[in-house]
């Protein structure tokens, strides 16, 4: 993919954190906090077009009190570390609304690699 050059372990946390705050409050977070160390481990997961894509949907922040913190504009909040883990078609609706990942087109050949459960590195 266009948009990914590691093995995308943090990227998949980040992925599941955006939609654990979609499938409790039913829409799309404004603002994704990070510890700096996780943001830079999730710049070191995207290609340069990839991180432009989650800043275009986006405000991400270094925040060294919260990791993993996903909040709107009106005050609805959801924390990864206590929620429990997103369901692989939440992280992967993520995926697709942040544009790091195509819509599936339904065939078996055609129907992109998951990045719910991140490839191994090498």
């Amino acid at each position: 993919m266009a948009c990914l050059r590691g093995h995308g372990g943090t990227l998949a946390h980040v992925l599941g954190a955006l939609g654990a705050f979609r499938a409790r409050h039913g829409h799309w977070p404004r603002r994704l906090c990070l510890y700096p160390e996780t943001l830079a481990a999730l710049v070191q997961d995207l290609t340069p077009l990839g991180f432009y894509r989650c800043q275009h949907r986006l405000d991400i922040v270094a925040d060294l009190a919260r990791d993993l913190f996903c909040g709107d504009d009106s005050g609805n909040v959801s924390v990864y570390r206590i929620q429990a883990a997103s369901a692989p078609a939440n992280i992967d609706a993520a995926a697709i609304w942040l544009g790091l990942s195509p819509p599936a087109t339904g065939g078996p050949h055609g129907t992109p690699r998951s990045l719910a459960t991140p490839k191994p590195p090498r």
